[in-house]
Order: C-alpha cells, then sequence, then structure tokens
C-alpha cells in the first residue's frame, strides 16, 4: 500500500476519533463553540476565526495567482484583514452591550425569531454552495496530489467531512452520555 494512502486514512481516522472526544466533552451553547465558554482570550478567539478561512484555495490558487499576477493577489488578504477590522470595530461593543455571541442571537433578541428563522434558513442555499466549493477544491488538490479519479476522492472526502460534522458537535445525531448542558 502506498504511503500516502496510509497517512491519508490515519488521518481521517484520527479527524473522526478527535470529533467523537470532543462530542463526549460536551458544547452546550454557541459561547462554548464559538469563544471557548468565554475562558478564551479575545486575540486568540480572533486568531482562530482569522484561520478558519484558511482553505486549500490559500495554498494552491493564491499561490498560483500570486506567481502569475504578483503581488495584486495580497489584496484578497489585505481585505480579509480589513473586513475583520471593521467588523471588529463595529460589531464588538453592540455584540457585548446585547450579551450575544453570533449575529443570528443579535437578530432573534433584537427583531424576534421570525426573522430569526428567515434569515437562518435564507443562508442554507448559499452555505450549500460554499461547502461544495471548499469539498470540490480539497478533491482536486488530493486527487492531483495522490493521482487518483477525481470522483472518487470526492466522494471519500466528502463522506468524512460528513462522518465528522454527524459525530461532532451541537448538532451530532451520536448519543453521547457525557453530553454536559
Amino acid at each position: 500500500m502506498d504511503i500516502n494512502i496510509i497517512v491519508m486514512v490515519v488521518y481521517f481516522v484520527l479527524m473522526i476519533a478527535i470529533s467523537y472526544a470532543f462530542k463526549k466533552m460536551g458544547t452546550g451553547s454557541a459561547s462554548h463553540y464559538f469563544r471557548g465558554g468565554g475562558r478564551m482570550l479575545w486575540w486568540m478567539v480572533g486568531a482562530t476565526a482569522f484561520m478558519a478561512q484558511f482553505s486549500a484555495w490559500t495554498f494552491t490558487g493564491a499561490a498560483g495567482q500570486a506567481y502569475r499576477y504578483g503581488f495584486t493577489a495580497i489584496g484578497v488578504f489585505a481585505g480579509n484583514v480589513i473586513g475583520y477590522i471593521v467588523g471588529w470595530w463595529w460589531f464588538a461593543t453592540r455584540f457585548r452591550q446585547l450579551r450575544v455571541d453570533t449575529p443570528t442571537q443579535a437578530i432573534s433578541q433584537r427583531f424576534g425569531p421570525k426573522n430569526e428563522q428567515f434569515f437562518t434558513w435564507i443562508l442554507i442555499p448559499l452555505s450549500i454552495l460554499n461547502a461544495g466549493v471548499w469539498l470540490n477544491s480539497l478533491a482536486v488538490f488530493a486527487s492531483a496530489v495522490f493521482k487518483y479519479d477525481l470522483t472518487l476522492t470526492l466522494w471519500i472526502t466528502g463522506l468524512v467531512v460528513l462522518l465528522i460534522s454527524l459525530l461532532s458537535g451541537s448538532w451530532a445525531w451520536w448519543p453521547a452520555t457525557s453530553y454536559k448542558r
């Protein structure tokens, strides 16, 4: 068996095990999910949110754009930094005053549960498209590196991501007896 396949299988198994372990630890609220239940420092939460935006495109597509067009590719990342600074400047104080952790909580608190439902449901199609683009870019990258069929790679990575999602988080279907509220 090829060493690359062994590494990927071990990585997938490790990620699934970590998902199950964190599910057993329990995250009972949005506060636990987004900011460690208030126990994380503000800069650590911000750095985590910033790093979560990096994807395979950052290291492949952006590198290709930088090679082709030079420093203009930095504009994307500079725009992200500006967006995070403006978001912090505009929302941090307001969210703190409202005692909320997410925009959805703020909408519910200010405009009621019907508006919360509307904004939640309207984002679902966009989230599905976004997840599909990310999964496709991951599969294209992985299939090129390991020289396997793109469709097979897409299916395998998609199923592993689905399994990880089902095993961990607040919406997991996995029964966790030690789940703390």
